[in-house]
């Protein structure tokens, strides 16, 4: 008589085989079932679930697939996210991987308690075992055994309609019908929250007053649970300030984890080595090779890093970033997290030369690009301000060591700082680099063209660079590079305000750039010519050349240096009193173009405008906001610096309130500053009747319910006339509308 598969009456699942050889092992397997459907039943968490409630709610829409994956790096809370998520859910079977090499099958069969068949394997027994059960699966740690996972959770996916599975891992398994979910860094809010919450659990009455610190501290440790609560635990013997000076050790200060814990999870340095010592060899070099890179890093920096072809370092980086030892930031763009840097660079020890000395290479290979025009274009700048941070660690490797290529990238790296408005580092920089640096002197004089370029107006210090640059170029006999000389030293004398000076120097490089030059360098040249003779007060020269130059650089100018030219041209505007002309010029510079040291003259320009129409505070709120532009960057050729300082003194006789908008100017962000200067340029119009009746109720402290009562119209109304007024006003809470009406007007005649 055949042997019919049915259910166990013991235990009530589906045998894996004929009920006769089934009651052979049921009574063991039938225990180890009731075993871990005790321990699967939902118990409350020893300490407090922080900072995860978003990723809860948006995993709550996956709870249907039948793979999720959650992938993450080591110590990102991937478990213990899986059990928040599992928690309240039915029918949930946990299996844990961590201590398994191979056999991943029979480890899912043990702790589900389903006893091997003879001359049958694993699989088939799970397979058969599981195939009319419904349950949640939850496989954690998988990372190791990722191919032996997917060889399993084809067939048992497609035997077992009931099952759906769960997976930890610091990588996708990629199985058919798998949904990856990324698990990421706390944001820094809850991550602070974090490591006060275990802080204090480790010291009662611990005080944590000094939030800009633990906030520093947090985004050290990449914002990593397991990062911040082993940190958490050495309150009791060192204060948050001691433990930032100690967080380049970190990999030997973070060991003490729950005595409970893995041991993976028992320091940081366990929890990286783990996913390390997984890696293949070429793995682990192009691992080691890229922790020398701070932040972000291009395909190109890491070619050069790891010393090997191309498409080798693509797939490396792949890899990498599959087991989310790199992530991928978008934009041809990854970068490590610093506790795996940190650790990276560990195992780069004694070899970290030779991977500087590829990205020295590398950095100098783009010097004939960076000297190939007489003014340096966005197209070869931009890629040296993505690379600043592996660029600066180069400059710091080439002056530790003497590499002669160290005033080259120390030059090139003063010139990205020098966009993003870091004047005065960029100078500092350099200044060093030229004192410290024998070099050829091409470069030394391209080198003091750029240091004088960041001079500041307090010493005469570019003056002497500009003219030691002047002298080498002449020496030299190089057209080009005298050329920039000249130029940068007709920059010193504009500062100074000796225009005639200035102008001397510009013309003779025009006479030198016209007939080798591209196009737009000379324009460059034309231009601060006619800076030059605006200060000076020949204004039908300066008007005619900036008419010459204007086509040229609508046609050949990026962005940025067309948002210069443009400032000028509203300069010019503002001295003719042409009002609206000024403001589109200006409006047009910070549209080109919304970051640069001449942002902030910008802001100034459209300040003056605002006064000049009766808005003292509009005028008064890009004031601050330029003068907060301004600190740490560009702070000279302020052309109507006088001006500006009357538009606050002026405000100071006509209304109240400067000081306060002064401050809601400085507290602005640039990208708030450029966004408030773009929005709302017209003249202020009038109020209405019924507005004025709104702003007089709302300077009383009335409610809107309150006005709507007074007026007899609808709430909804009153909240309508008060949008049109902040509107017309320029203004953007209750507070300022009542002191607006409290401030005397200032009329458009009154303020010139």
């Amino acid at each position: 008589m055949a042997e019919q598969v049915g259910t166990c009456a013991t235990c009530g699942a589906a045998t894996a085989t004929s009920r006769r050889r089934h009651a052979r092992y049921c009574s063991n397997a039938c225990r180890q079932r009731a075993y871990r459907q005790r321990a699967n039943e939902p118990v409350t968490a020893l300490d407090s679930f922080i900072g995860r409630a978003d990723e809860l709610g948006r995993l709550a829409a996956f709870a249907d697939a039948r793979v999720l994956t959650l992938v993450g790096p080591a110590g990102v809370g991937k478990t213990r996210l899986a059990k928040e998520f599992t928690r309240n859910r039915a029918g949930v079977e946990w299996v844990e991987l961590a201590s398994v090499s191979n056999q991943v099958a029979l480890a899912c069969a043990t702790a589900l308690g389903i006893g091997e068949v003879t001359r049958e394997p694993v699989l088939s027994t799970l397979v058969h075992a599981l195939a009319r059960r419904t349950m949640v699966l939850v496989l954690d740690n998988c990372e190791h055994v990722a191919a032996e996972c997917a060889a399993l959770l084809e067939p048992l996916l497609l035997g077992c309609p009931g099952i759906r599975v769960i997976a930890t891992s610091r990588e996708p398994l990629r199985v058919p019908g798998e949904v990856l979910f990324a698990v990421g860094p706390l944001p820094i809010t809850c991550a602070v929250e974090l490591f006060a919450d275990r802080a204090r659990a480790n010291q009662i009455g611990l005080e944590l007053d000094d939030r800009d610190a633990l906030t520093t501290l947090c985004r050290r440790l990449d914002r990593l649970p397991l990062a911040i609560e082993l940190a958490a635990r050495l309150v009791t013997v060192l204060p948050v300030e001691e433990l930032l000076a100690r967080l380049d050790d970190r990999l030997e200060l973070l060991n003490r984890g729950n005595r409970t814990a893995a041991e993976r999870h028992q320091s940081l340095r366990a929890a990286i080595e783990w996913s390390y010592d997984h890696l293949s060899a070429d793995e682990q070099h192009a691992f080691r090779c890229l922790s020398p890179l701070p932040g972000g890093f291009g395909l190109d920096v890491a070619v050069a890093a790891c010393d090997l072809p191309a498409d080798h370092v693509l797939a490396l980086l792949s890899a990498l970033v599959a087991k989310s030892l790199l992530t991928f930031c978008g934009g041809g763009r990854f970068e490590q997290l610093e506790s795996v840097r940190l650790y990276g660079r560990e195992k780069l020890a004694g070899r970290s030369d030779a991977v500087m000395a590829g990205i020295v290479r590398w950095f100098a290979a783009r010097w004939q690009d960076f000297t190939a025009t007489v003014f340096t274009t966005p197209e070869v700048v931009d890629p040296l301000i993505a690379e600043c941070g592996t660029l600066q660690c180069a400059v710091e490797w080439t002056a530790r060591t003497g590499d002669p290529h160290h005033l080259r990238l120390a030059t090139m790296l003063a010139a990205a700082w020098r966009d993003q408005g870091r004047v005065s580092q960029g100078r500092w920089l350099l200044d060093a680099a030229v004192r410290a640096a024998e070099a050829d002197p091409a470069v030394r004089c391209l080198a003091l063209c750029h240091l004088a370029y960041l001079a500041g107006t307090e010493d005469n210090a570019g003056l002497r660079w500009a003219e030691e640059a002047v002298t080498l170029g002449r020496e030299l006999g190089e057209p080009v590079l005298l050329a920039q000389a000249l130029n940068a030293l007709g920059g010193e004398h504009v500062r100074a305000e000796r225009n005639g000076e200035a102008r001397k120097y510009y013309e003779e490089a025009v006479a030198l750039l016209a007939p080798i030059a591209n196009p737009l360098d000379l324009a460059i040249i034309e231009h601060n010519l006619a800076w030059a003779a605006l200060r000076a007060g020949d204004v039908e020269f300066a008007d005619a050349l900036i008419a010459d130059v204007l086509p040229v650089y609508r046609r050949l100018a990026s962005p940025r240096r067309l948002s210069v030219f443009l400032h000028t041209v509203g300069v010019r505007a503002l001295q003719r009193d042409e009002v609206d002309a000024a403001a589109e010029s200006f409006l047009e510079s910070l549209r080109s173009c919304r970051s640069g040291f001449w942002v902030a003259d910008v802001l100034e320009g459209l300040a003056l405008i605002a006064h000049r129409r009766g808005d003292p505070r509009r005028a008064l709120r890009l004031v601050g906001a330029a003068s907060c532009l301004r600190e740490g960057a560009f702070a000279d050729d302020l052309v109507w610096h006088a001006e500006v300082i009357e538009v606050v003194r002026a405000s100071r006789v006509a209304l109240r309130g400067v000081d306060t908008c002064l401050a809601e100017g400085r507290e602005m962000t640039r990208e708030q500053a450029v966004a408030y200067a773009l929005a709302d340029q017209a003249e202020p119009q009038e109020l209405s009747e019924r507005e004025q009746q709104v702003v007089a109720l709302v300077a009383a402290g009335r409610t809107n319910v309150s006005i709507g009562a007074e007026l007899r119209i609808s709430q909804r109304m009153v909240e309508t006339h008060l949008q049109r007024i902040r509107q017309k006003l320029g203004l953007t809470t209750r507070a300022q509308i009542a002191e607006w009406s409290r401030s005397p007007r200032v009329s458009p005649t009154a303020s010139r």
